[in-house]
């Protein structure tokens, strides 16, 4: 070993030891508070880590949905529908006080089972998921980019019955849908 060798080698053992000196100084400061301070901070962990597992089950869930997209597969939309409504019944069976953050992860994962429900052909399903949210919910709603409503949206998309211009124009749902729904009773009538 060359001595400039050496030199590098000592200087990064020296920042190698002041790093790990640094970080045992500042994790003892840390671990020097109350108890009661200790069991909000429980309680806080206990929520990052609810809401991280919530958010890594919904983005897996996501993933199964953009492959169904892809493939068109009426079998993988149900089955990332049945998994985005395994997240939720895990997020609602959680022991600790959810944020208004990770409320509105399982709001939207709710929205996302229903809407993958819909492409599956589950309407039965849907409808209990609409109804569920509603109950969990009450007096809520998602918008999408759009700002359209996802309740409304859902309602139009399950109704069995034929809707009404005059219905259909008072749900906040995108244009484009009401006009394929007018467009599609119009057929069916005449």
């Amino acid at each position: 070993m060359t001595s400039k060798q050496r030199f590098f080698t000592n200087i990064a053992n020296k920042k190698l030891t002041i790093c790990v000196f640094f970080a045992i100084t500042l994790s003892a400061c840390s671990s020097t508070s109350q108890q009661a301070d200790n069991s909000n901070s429980h309680t806080s962990n206990g929520n990052f880590i609810a809401l991280q597992t919530d958010i890594e089950c919904q983005s897996h869930a996501q993933n199964m949905a953009s492959h169904a997209e892809s493939t068109a597969s009426n079998a993988q939309y149900l089955a990332a529908a049945k998994a985005l409504h395994l997240c939720i019944s895990t997020a609602l069976t959680t022991n600790y006080n959810r944020t208004d953050e990770h409320e509105l992860v399982i709001m939207k994962m709710m929205a996302a089972a229903t809407l993958n429900y819909i492409k599956s052909g589950d309407v039965i399903t849907a409808n209990k998921e609409v109804e569920r949210f509603k109950r969990i919910y009450p007096s809520q709603d998602l918008y999408f980019e759009d700002y359209t409503s996802f309740l409304d949206t859902a309602t139009v998309l399950l109704s069995v019955g034929p809707m009404h211009s005059s219905q259909l124009s008072s749900l906040n749902i995108s244009r484009v849908l009401r006009d394929e729904i007018e467009r599609k009773y119009y057929w069916l009538n005449h």
